[in-house]
């Protein structure tokens, strides 16, 4: 190798920044993709002058969607949580029927004067209804925390546009689910890129080059509320 091809290398390996592993704010660790958006704490990861740049064309487009006489609705309306928080709202759900259930239970079939006493069967009765109690405070805790972890990241609502989507179809057995991840660009020039839970085949998902407001927890996206503009 000539000493030019050296310096040649050396020079371009120097000007050729490096891809982020951790946000400089949060110390979260950032996906393999390239994003300019930590998806955790929103934080931007490129200096005014990346940003510079690299000016969005989209950024007119996304400007007009904070001017448009929508999004103050927009901005006030809050979206459902996330599959997972629902998930866990039907597990704290079933923890007081279970409960109901062993104590109903135990009243009739053990506990005088309608039930039988500590014989066998009470014994044995008594062990259903603990199991079920038991099982109820299980899905209620678990459920608690299901609930706390989907929201423990802030709702943030801005004007963007998507300007890219992928998917990933994941196959059980009979049944499957998609899931979309939709990189969106924001009225700032940070761009990030959401997960989205696929709602069923009858349901398309938002299309690329769509202007809104998007509706975020940390890496998912809740909504995206189509602004025309």
């Amino acid at each position: 190798m000539t000493p030019d091809a050296t310096t040649t290398d050396a020079s371009t390996a120097a000007s050729s920044p490096q891809r982020r592993t951790e946000c400089p704010q949060c110390g979260s660790k950032l996906p393999d993709i390239p994003v300019s958006l930590c998806p955790y704490c929103a934080s931007p990861l490129e200096t005014a002058a990346d940003r510079k740049k690299l000016e969005s064309i989209n950024a007119s487009r996304i400007g007009r969607v904070r001017e448009h006489a929508t999004f103050a609705e927009a901005e006030a309306w809050d979206p459902p949580e996330s599959q997972d928080w629902h998930q866990g709202a039907r597990r704290v759900w079933w923890m007081l029927p279970l409960i109901l259930l062993a104590a109903a239970f135990m009243v009739l079939i053990v506990l005088p004067p309608l039930g039988r006493g500590f014989d066998g069967g009470g014994v044995f009765a008594t062990v259903i209804a603990a199991v079920m109690a038991g099982y109820g405070l299980f899905l209620g805790a678990t459920g608690k925390a299901m609930q706390a972890e989907a929201v423990a990241r802030p709702l943030m609502k801005r004007p963007g546009l998507i300007v890219d989507r992928r998917s990933d179809t994941r196959i059980r057995g009979w049944n499957g689910d998609t899931i979309y991840y939709f990189k969106i660009e924001f009225e700032d020039g940070v761009v990030g890129e959401f997960r989205f839970p696929g709602l069923g085949a009858k349901e398309d998902p938002y299309a690329t080059n769509l202007p809104g407001v998007a509706y975020t927890r940390g890496t998912e996206l809740l909504h995206f509320r189509h602004v025309r503009v």
